[in-house]
C-alpha cells in the first residue's frame, strides 16, 4: 500500500511539473531542464500515455503542410504509398524502405567521412563525452568504439545537406507524426569493434530515447551492415507502451528485453550500403556491438515539438537557391535548429 501511495504522489507531482513546464514552453518557447525531467518521469510512470496525450494536443496546434511534393530518395510517396508504409511503422516501430541511396552518393559521403577530422568517444572521461581534438578516422588504429562528426562538419557536406532537405523524408515524417515535423537533430558517426569497452556510452545496450514528446529517425547505412558489424537492433512493437517490468530510465540487458518481449521480436536490421530505415526510437533499440569491420551511419531526426532536451543551433550556408526556397517555405521545420547564414550570392 505504501508503494502505491508513493507512486500516486510521484504521479501527481511530476504531472504538475510537466503541465506547468509545457505551458511555459508554449508561452515562451523555452523548455526548462526541470520540465524535461518531469516529462521523462511521467513517461515511465504512465508507460508512455503522458507523451501520447501531449502529442494529440500538438497535432491540433500544428496542422500538416498541404503542399509537400513527396518525391525524393524514398521514391514517389504520392497516391497513398506513404500511408501504407506509415501504417506498418506504427505497428512495428520501424520501416525498411525498398529504395536505397544511389551508389555514387554513398561513395561521396564515404569519401567525405574518410578524409574529414572527427571527434571520438573519450572513454577516459566519465559519461558520454567526446574529445575536443579531432582526428581523421583510421580503421587500422582504433582508439574508440565511436567517432562522431560535429554538426558543423555535417552541414559542410553538400551530400548530407541534400538529404536534410529531401522532400520525401519530410513527407514521410509528417505522415508518421501527424503534424508539421521539426528537424531537431542530426548525427553522423563511425563505429568500430572495441573489445566490449564503452558499450553503454556508444549506445550498444538496449535503451529508449526520450529527448522529445514524439519523434522519429531516419538511418542511412553508408557501409554494408551485417550481423557482425553493427546492425541497428530494434524490439518490434516496443514503441507503443512501456511495460512495468522495464519502467525505469537507463540501459537494459538482452536478457531483460527478451523476457519482456520475446526473442522473436528482437530484430537485427542488416542492409547493404545505401539502405534507409525509419525508426521510432521511443521503442527499445541499440546498435549491436561490432565484432569486425566498421560501420558508418547518418541520422536525421524529426519531432513534433522542441519541448524537451536543448541543443545548440547549427549555422548553415545554403548556396543552392532551391534549398533556400525550401528552408523559407518550411521554416517551421528547418528553422528550429538550422540558422541560415551567408545566403546572398
Amino acid at each position: 500500500m505504501n508503494n502505491i501511495l508513493i507512486n500516486q504522489v510521484k504521479k501527481i507531482l511530476h504531472g504538475r511539473a510537466l503541465k506547468k513546464g509545457f505551458a511555459h514552453f508554449q508561452k515562451t518557447g523555452i523548455s526548462t531542464h526541470e520540465a524535461y525531467i518531469a516529462m521523462r518521469n511521467m513517461f515511465i510512470i504512465t508507460g508512455g500515455a503522458s507523451n501520447d496525450k501531449l502529442s494529440v494536443e500538438i497535432m491540433n496546434q500544428r496542422p500538416k503542410y498541404l503542399d509537400i511534393k513527396p518525391i525524393g530518395v524514398l521514391g514517389d510517396l504520392s497516391a497513398g504509398k506513404a500511408a501504407v508504409m506509415v501504417t506498418k511503422m506504427k505497428k512495428d516501430g520501424y520501416y525498411i524502405f525498398d529504395n536505397v541511396l544511389n551508389e555514387e552518393l554513398v561513395d561521396e559521403i564515404f569519401k567525405y567521412a574518410s578524409t574529414t577530422p572527427t571527434s571520438y568517444l573519450d572513454l577516459s572521461s566519465p559519461g558520454q563525452k567526446y574529445s575536443t581534438n579531432e582526428i581523421v578516422f583510421d580503421e587500422s588504429k582504433p582508439i574508440s568504439p565511436r567517432y562522431q562528426f560535429t554538426n558543423n562538419k555535417i552541414v559542410s557536406s553538400p551530400q548530407l545537406v541534400n538529404l536534410l532537405f529531401d522532400q520525401s523524408l519530410l513527407f514521410f515524417a509528417q505522415e508518421y507524426l501527424g503534424c508539421k515535423p521539426i528537424l531537431d537533430l542530426v548525427a553522423f558517426w563511425w563505429s568500430l569493434p572495441f573489445q566490449g569497452q564503452g558499450k553503454s556510452e556508444a549506445a550498444q545496450l538496449y535503451h529508449f530515447d526520450l529527448d522529445r514528446i514524439k519523434f522519429m529517425k531516419f538511418f542511412f547505412y553508408i557501409t554494408d551492415v551485417d550481423t557482425n558489424n553493427g546492425p541497428h537492433c530494434y524490439v518490434r512493437g516496443s514503441h507503443k507502451e512501456l511495460p512495468k517490468s522495464l519502467a525505469r530510465d537507463g540501459r537494459f540487458s538482452d536478457e531483460e528485453i527478451e523476457k519482456a518481449y520475446g526473442k522473436s521480436n528482437m530484430v537485427e536490421i542488416c542492409g547493404r550500403k545505401g539502405s534507409i530505415i525509419a525508426v521510432d526510437t521511443r521503442g527499445f533499440h541499440k546498435g549491436k556491438e561490432l565484432i569486425q569491420g566498421k560501420r558508418l551511419l547518418f541520422q536525421i531526426e524529426f519531432a513534433n515539438s522542441m519541448f524537451g532536451q536543448s541543443y545548440p543551433p547549427i549555422d548553415i550556408n545554403l548556396d543552392s537557391e532551391a534549398q533556400q526556397e525550401i528552408y523559407k517555405k518550411y521554416s517551421d521545420t528547418y528553422g528550429e535548429i538550422l540558422q541560415l547564414v551567408n545566403t546572398e550570392k
